[in-house]
């Protein structure tokens, strides 16, 4: 007679294993240090500095190396973000928690654009002056949604 011990499969193991599993997958979206403060400020500042080159269309002597030095910023900006947290975040694989900060992210930028653009091209200081407030406002906002949602993601996979 065969023992059925084991080809008994034992739920909690199993459980425990796909609990396993999702907390390893999630790991790079939920374990990674806090934000430093001057991040928010850092992606409104170069914003700010992307929306003056645009509407105020200075010479191009000044406008190209300005342009490469925000375009060496963002590279710069990938490559210490990907170091520090391990992954840039997208909803591929994202835990469920994170969809809906993720999600009002891109309505975010949506929502700023249309205020900013039209307000840039009417009057370009205001435009400016908005862009930085708001993309600002809009980035710490997202990150404290992000963190919370974090928080439960790792809550729930204890």
């Amino acid at each position: 007679m065969f023992s059925n011990m084991e080809t008994t499969p034992d739920p909690q193991a199993a459980r425990d294993a796909l609990r396993e599993a999702e907390r390893a997958a999630a790991a790079p979206f939920v374990d990674y240090p806090a934000t430093p403060l001057w991040y928010s400020p850092a992606v409104g500042a170069w914003f700010t500095a992307l929306a003056a080159i645009v509407w105020y269309r200075p010479d191009t002597k000044y406008a190209i190396p300005a342009m490469v030095v925000l375009i060496a910023l963002v590279g710069v900006f990938v490559s210490w973000h990907t170091r520090v947290r391990g992954t840039m975040p997208t909803l591929t694989g994202a835990p469920r928690e994170l969809r809906g900060p993720m999600l009002s992210y891109g309505v975010g930028v949506v929502v700023i654009a249309a205020i900013v653009i039209p307000m840039g091209m009417w009057e370009p200081t205001a435009g400016v002056i908005a862009t930085f407030a708001l993309v600002t406002v809009g980035i710490a906002a997202y990150e404290a949604a992000y963190a919370r949602a974090a928080r439960a993601v790792r809550k729930r996979l204890g």
